[in-house]
């Protein structure tokens, strides 16, 4: 009988022959594409810790030495443990051409996100998801029925915010992040689930527990061996400790939903125009169940607080960096309101704030990739290069938003820059609205599988933007002068949870 320490030692050393040899066959199928860092297995793993830590910087070398072509990269975020990177425009319009047979957006953010070692994977399967049918929900639903429920986005808006940043004609100081996170997620889900639950301590308790768990989650699987991902992940899973938390809130509320329209049908009058609604009305007949309902809802939350509170606060930061703006936005808004009402025409009529908000997050963003697809079928892009099925290729979003090419002195903060492309350009004014989408802009990333919800999130921003400006006053605390310095983890951006805003309200 074999001991138990020979037995461990043997298929330990089994693991890492099988690693070394998918490392290698992989390596070799990527020869024709430069790297950054060691191509070494061993020295190769540390090199991919440091994209873990530093994705950022390695991701800026690769652009400034490979200018319009592609370069590959270590990271420990990929099952094959590579990632290649874009950096021309061309290569941009090939993967937004590439159909989802080819290259799929769903495959690689369940490899990235760990999706499919947590059990977040409810359409496809964990080795070919699909998008998820809540997609067209947002793209459909959702973006259709929010401006008629302006109103009620901008009474929750004005009472969220009252709550987090006070009614106090004095100096006050708010950790902005922490503070636009409640702001966001009441928001977001006065659209979703309406009054009084968008208000309830429980549910954003628990829609924002699983935010900030899924945040989490993410970064660890990306240091955890491959081997070991399965069952670390579902140790660290945050869905079910928040499917369990919440059935007691929403359950009882989508049972009544899903007997009403058993007994009464779809297309009653009184049936409430809500997320619940949206998702019963697109999801397929063996996912109309609670559990499925519930995981839907608090995904979106994911996907929708998360961002949208980074954008804001990146936003409100680069405005207490640059005071100048201040009274032209607040002037603007004024305008557009006194005319419009609280509507989404009147955030239309808001251009200047359009153009502030896109050159905040041109500046920043949420990270120095986007548009990362996973290639299901070897893919040839229009240089000649074939991209090997298994293999994951994103753009260097970042360096293209900061390339002196594409934008005039793209390191210097310029409030209206998109503004006065927009009335100087022909074109412009559709071209260069923020929720627009264009190979030079990558926010929302591009083609199929862009961003659905940008155009509620734009609005959204706007609006907060909007009201915080009429209604208070900001500044840094004393000595701060400049965009207080983000975090980074892996190629991701968020603003500094702790940094400091000080708010007072307007009399």
């Amino acid at each position: 009988m074999i001991p138990l320490t020979q037995a461990i030692a043997g298929t330990f050393l089994l693991w890492i022959l099988h690693q070394w040899y998918a490392f290698e066959t992989m390596k070799r199928k990527l020869s024709a594409i430069p790297t950054i860092g060691s191509s070494n297995f061993i020295l190769g793993y540390f090199h991919s810790l440091r994209f873990a830590f530093n994705g950022h910087e390695l991701v800026a070398e690769g652009y400034k030495k490979y200018p319009g072509g592609l370069f590959k990269l270590r990271t420990p975020a990929t099952t094959s443990g590579w990632i290649i990177v874009g950096s021309g425009t061309e290569i941009v319009e090939d993967i937004r051409r590439g159909s989802s047979d080819h290259l799929s957006f769903f495959a690689a953010m369940s490899d990235s996100h760990g999706s499919r070692w947590v059990g977040g994977i409810r359409d496809g399967s964990n080795d070919s998801p699909t998008e998820p049918y809540h997609f067209d929900v947002v793209r459909l639903s959702l973006t259709r029925s929010f401006p008629s429920r302006f109103d009620d986005i901008c009474d929750e808006i004005s009472a969220s915010v009252g709550d987090m940043f006070g009614h106090s004609s004095a100096w006050n100081g708010v950790p902005l992040v922490r503070s636009l996170v409640p702001v966001i997620a009441r928001t977001t889900n006065r659209l979703f689930i309406g009054l009084p639950l968008c208000r309830d301590r429980e549910f954003l308790s628990g829609t924002q527990r699983f935010t900030s768990g899924r945040v989490a989650t993410a970064n660890v699987l990306q240091l955890v061996p491959g081997a070991l991902k399965p069952l670390v992940g579902k140790l660290i899973s945050p869905v079910a400790t928040a499917l369990r938390e919440l059935e007691p809130i929403l359950g009882p509320i989508i049972r009544e939903r899903l007997h009403q329209d058993a007994v009464q049908g779809a297309e009653r009058a009184d049936r409430p125009k809500d997320l619940i609604s949206w998702l019963l009305d697109f999801s397929p007949p063996e996912k109309r169940n609670v559990e499925d309902i519930i995981f839907r809802i608090i995904s979106l939350n994911f996907v929708s607080v998360h961002t949208t509170s980074i954008t804001i606060a990146n936003a409100l930061f680069d405005l207490a960096a640059h005071p100048k703006y201040l009274a032209p936005l607040r002037a603007e808004a004024e305008g557009a309101v006194e005319q419009y009402g609280w509507t989404k025409e009147a955030m239309n009529k808001m251009r200047g704030l359009d153009s502030f908000l896109k050159e905040s997050s041109r500046m920043r963003g949420t990270g120095s990739t986007s548009m990362t697809r996973k290639v299901l079928r070897d893919f040839t892009l229009s240089n000649g290069i074939t991209l090997p099925a298994g293999s994951v290729v994103g753009i260097a979003s970042r360096g293209l938003h900061h390339d002196s090419e594409k934008y005039e002195d793209p390191l210097k903060f310029d409030g209206f820059r998109f503004l006065r492309l927009r009335e100087k350009e022909e074109g412009g004014e559709l071209k260069y609205q923020m929720v627009s989408l264009h190979h030079d802009y990558l926010l929302f990333g591009h083609g199929r599988s862009a961003c659905p919800g940008r155009f509620f999130a734009v609005n959204e921003a706007k609006a907060v933007m909007a009201h915080i400006l009429l209604n208070y006053d900001i500044k840094f605390p004393e000595g701060v002068t400049s965009h207080p310095a983000g975090k980074w983890f892996s190629a991701s951006y968020t603003p500094h949870p702790s940094a400091q805003l000080l708010v007072r309200k307007r009399v």
